[in-house]
């Protein structure tokens, strides 16, 4: 099928995913700034859970999560951007592929917005896709992550694209092209070897370079 655009996320299909590390990090580093000390459990919940999660550890160390939320956001966003300077978040080979794709390219990930920024500068991305996308710092933009369409369909919007191809390593990928009416590549990683799909993709790829043959 010929696609007006493709769109991609960012983690798992562009980058590597973030180190665990690092994300650590940066959650303990935002309760540094309201003087508290998480615990392992608690930094976890931080990082692998739900906004439930994330309300109920600051609740257990007397931090509001809303302002909590800005900070942990900012803090990611550095020690992300440190994560690239040190090069243990890189960029996949096969991004090469996309350079010749003769197809509007959009990027939209579940990362923060200034990561997003900060990936496109440092990997000089910048010119190769139309429309970015990284959530909000804001608990509001954490709502917003997909499997919410929220950012898909902004992107979709700006490029008044009709069909429409989203590129992803998880379920939450593959459901958010569903709900914005696009269809899905799902890219089996190494890091997804294992991985258990929920629904069907429209495709199952190895690769960027499988993308683009078909598109």
């Amino acid at each position: 099928m010929s696609y007006d655009a493709v769109i991609v996320d960012n983690d798992g299909v562009l980058t590597k995913p973030t180190p665990t590390n690092v994300h650590r990090a940066a959650v303990r580093a935002a309760f540094s700034e309201f003087g508290v000390e998480p615990t392992t459990e608690g930094v976890d919940g931080v990082v692998h859970g739900s906004l439930t999660h994330v309300r109920r550890v600051c609740e257990v160390h007397g931090v509001d999560y809303e302002e909590f939320w800005p900070r942990h956001e900012a803090n990611a966003a550095a020690a992300q951007a440190a994560a690239i300077e040190r090069g243990e978040k890189t960029l996949y080979d096969d991004v090469s592929a996309l350079v010749d794709l003769d197809r509007t390219l959009a990027l939209v990930s579940n990362n923060q917005h200034e990561t997003v920024e900060t990936i496109l500068e440092a990997f000089e991305l910048d010119g190769l896709f139309e429309v970015a996308y990284g959530r909000d710092p804001t608990v509001e933009g954490y709502r917003n992550r997909k499997p919410s369409p929220h950012y898909l369909e902004r992107a979709i919007d700006e490029l008044d694209a009709e069909r429409v191809l989203y590129v992803g390593d998880s379920n939450v990928d593959v459901l958010a092209a569903s709900r914005a009416g696009a269809d899905s590549a799902f890219v089996r990683r190494p890091h997804r070897e294992d991985y258990r799909l929920a629904g069907d993709p429209t495709y199952e790829v190895q690769s960027l370079a499988d993308v683009a043959s078909f598109c």
